[in-house]
C-alpha cells in the first residue's frame, strides 16, 4: 500500500465517520465540500511523496558516490602498506643475514680462544715442571711456601699497625673522655641531694607539746620503742626534733606526731598507735605516690606497683648524707648522657643507672641479708628486667667485673654522681683518719718509700724503691696492698692502688 492509497482510506474513513455523526445529529453535510477537499489532500500527498522519492534518489546516489570514493583510498592505503612491509622484510633478511656472519666470527674467535688456552695451559704445566726439577719442589710445596711468606709479612704489618693505632688511642683517650665526661656533665642540673640528719615537727603550743610528750616523758619513749626513731623535745620551744638510722621510719615518726598535735582528748599508748598505724598507710601510699612520679620522670614503663613502691622508698634513704633518690635520677641522667655520646644502648644505661642503688631500698631491714648491690641484682631479677639491664645496674661496685659498656658507663656515672662537690657530708675528723689509714696499710709494706691518699681516698699511690723491687715485684705488690686495704679497712666503692717504680740512669761523655 503506497502513500496515496492510505491517505485516501483515512480520509474515506474520516468522512464516514463525519456523515455517520451528523446524521446522528440531524445535520446537512455538503458532499461536493468534503470531495474538493479531499481530492485536494490527495494531490497534496502524491506531491509530497514524489519529492521523498527523488531527495532519496539523491542521497542514495551521494552514498554511493563516497562508498566509492571510500574504497579508492583504502586501496591505496592498502597498497603502501604493502610495499612497507616488503621493505621491511628486506631489511629483516639482511640484518639476519649480519647475525649469522657474527655468530661464525665467535665461533671461530671461541676456537682460537680455546686453542691458546689449551697452549696456555700446555706452557704454564712445562713450566712449572722445570721449575719443579730445577728448585726441588712440587707447586704445591711452593705456593705453601710463597703464602706462608705473604702471612708472615701481612702479620708483621698488621702487629706494626695495631701498635700505631693502640699508641694513638692511648694518647686521645684521656682526652676523648675528658670531653665526654664533660659534656654529661653540663647537661645535668641538679641541687645538692644532702639530706639533713633530723627534721623538726611544730608545736602550736607547749601545753600541747607536754600532752605529745606524756607523763615523765612516757609517750615519747612509747613511740621511739615502736618505731626505732630518736626524738628531742626540749631543745627549742613549740618544737620537737626527730632523728632516725632508717628515715622511712623517721617520715612514720614525723606524721605520727603532726597527727598527735591534732588530737583533742588525752593521748595514751591506744591513741598513739591508731595514729602511727594511719601514718603507715598514708606512708605506703606516699612511696608509690613518690615513685610513680620519679619513674615517669625517667620515663620507664609498666612496673609492678610493688616495685614502684619499693623505689619510692629511695627517697627516705641516704649515703653520706646523700638522698639516694635524687643520686638515683643523677646517675640515671649521666649514664643516659655518655651512652648518647658514645653510641652504646641508651635504654639500658638509663634503667642501670636508675636502678643501680635499688638494694639501698630494702637493706635496712633487719630481716634482709645481703649487701646492696646483690638485693638490687635479686629485685631486678624478680621484676624481671633483661639481664643486660640487671648486669649493668648490680656490677657498679665489681661485685662482679662489667662486660659490657653499658656497665662501665653506669659505674663511671655513679662515680661522677657521688664524687661532685657538695654531694655527700663526712666529719673533717673520719675523713682525715679514713686518709691516714689508708696511707698507713700502704707504708706497711716492705720496698714502699712513700704514700699517697688521693682522690678523696679513691685512690692511693706508692712509690717504691726501685733497688729493692723490680718490676714483676711492683705488681705484686700493687696486689697486696689492694687486698690488705679490703680485709682491713671500711670504704664506699673501691679504692685504686697505684704502685709506682722509676729508675733512672746518668752517664757522663767525656
Amino acid at each position: 500500500m503506497n502513500i496515496v492509497n492510505i491517505v485516501i482510506w483515512v480520509l474515506s474513513i474520516s468522512a464516514g465517520a463525519a456523515v455517520t455523526y451528523f446524521m446522528g445529529k440531524n445535520i446537512k453535510i455538503d458532499l461536493e465540500k468534503i470531495k474538493e477537499d479531499g481530492e485536494r489532500l490527495i494531490e497534496e500527498a502524491k506531491k509530497e511523496a514524489e519529492d521523498i522519492k527523488i531527495r532519496t534518489k539523491e542521497k542514495v546516489e551521494e552514498m554511493k558516490k563516497a562508498a566509492e570514493e571510500s574504497v579508492e583510498v583504502n586501496s591505496k592505503l592498502l597498497a603502501q602498506m604493502e610495499a612497507s612491509l616488503k621493505n621491511k622484510e628486506a631489511a629483516l633478511q639482511k640484518q639476519e643475514d649480519r647475525v649469522n656472519q657474527q655468530k661464525l666470527k665467535v665461533a671461530e674467535i671461541e676456537e682460537e680462544i680455546s686453542a691458546k688456552q689449551n697452549g696456555s695451559i700446555k706452557f704454564d704445566k712445562d713450566f712449572l715442571d722445570k721449575l719443579s726439577a730445577k728448585s726441588g719442589k712440587t707447586a704445591v710445596e711452593a705456593k705453601e711456601e710463597i703464602l706462608r711468606l705473604y702471612k708472615s709479612e701481612m702479620e708483621q704489618d698488621n702487629e706494626k699497625k695495631l701498635a700505631t693505632i693502640i699508641e694513638q688511642t692511648k694518647e686521645n683517650a684521656q682526652r676523648t673522655a675528658q670531653k665526654i665526661i664533660i659534656n654529661a656533665i653540663q647537661r645535668l642540673c641538679s641541687p645538692t641531694s644532702v639530706e639533713p640528719r633530723a627534721v623538726l615537727v611544730e608545736v602550736t603550743k607547749d601545753i600541747v607539746k607536754g600532752k605529745i610528750v606524756g607523763r615523765d616523758a612516757k609517750n615519747i619513749e612509747y613511740i621511739e620503742s615502736l618505731l626505732m626513731v630518736d626524738i628531742v623535745f626540749n631543745d627549742l620551744p613549740k618544737t620537737i626534733s626527730i632523728s632516725a638510722f632508717n628515715l622511712v621510719e623517721r617520715r612514720i615518726a614525723q606524721k605520727t606526731i603532726e597527727k598527735l598535735v591534732n588530737v583533742a582528748g588525752d593521748i595514751n599508748k591506744e591513741v598513739i598507735d591508731r595514729a602511727i598505724r594511719d601514718s603507715k598507710k598514708e606512708i605506703d601510699q606516699e612511696l608509690f605516690e613518690i615513685g610513680k612520679r620519679m619513674v615517669d620522670k625517667v620515663g620507664i614503663k609498666n612496673l609492678d606497683p610493688e616495685l614502684v613502691k619499693t623505689i619510692g622508698r629511695l627517697q627516705y634513704r641516704t649515703s653520706y648524707s646523700q638522698n639516694i633518690m635524687r643520686h638515683s635520677m643523677e646517675v640515671g641522667y649521666l649514664a643516659t648522657a655518655l651512652a648518647s655520646e658514645i653510641g652504646a644502648n641508651v635504654q639500658t644505661c638509663k634503667i642501670g643507672g636508675f636502678l643501680h642503688d635499688l638494694g639501698k631500698a630494702i637493706d635496712q631491714d633487719p630481716d634482709v641479708q645481703g649487701s646492696h648491690d646483690y638485693l638490687t641484682k635479686e629485685l631486678m631479677e624478680k621484676y624481671h628486667f633483661s639481664p643486660e639491664e640487671i648486669h649493668a645496674a648490680w656490677t657498679h661496685h665489681e661485685s662482679e667485673k662489667p662486660r659490657t659498656p653499658e656497665a662501665l658507663l653506669v659505674q663511671a656515672a655513679d662515680a661522677l654522681s657521688a664524687s661532685r662537690p657538695g654531694a655527700r657530708q663526712e666529719s673533717l675528723e673520719k675523713y682525715l683518719e679514713r686518709l691516714q689509714a689508708l696511707e698507713a696499710v700502704a707504708a706497711g709494706f716492705e720496698g714502699v718509700k712513700k704514700t699517697f691518699a688521693i682522690s678523696a681516698g679513691r685512690e692511693v699511690r706508692v712509690i717504691v724503691d726501685s733497688d729493692s723491687v723490680d718490676d714483676a715485684g711492683t705488681q705484686l705488690l700493687a696486689e697486696k696492698i689492694a687486698e690488705k686495704i679490703s680485709k682491713e679497712l671500711s670504704f664506699p666503692g673501691k679504692i685504686k692502688v697505684n704502685a709506682i717504680r722509676k729508675t733512672k740512669t746518668i752517664e757522663v761523655a767525656k
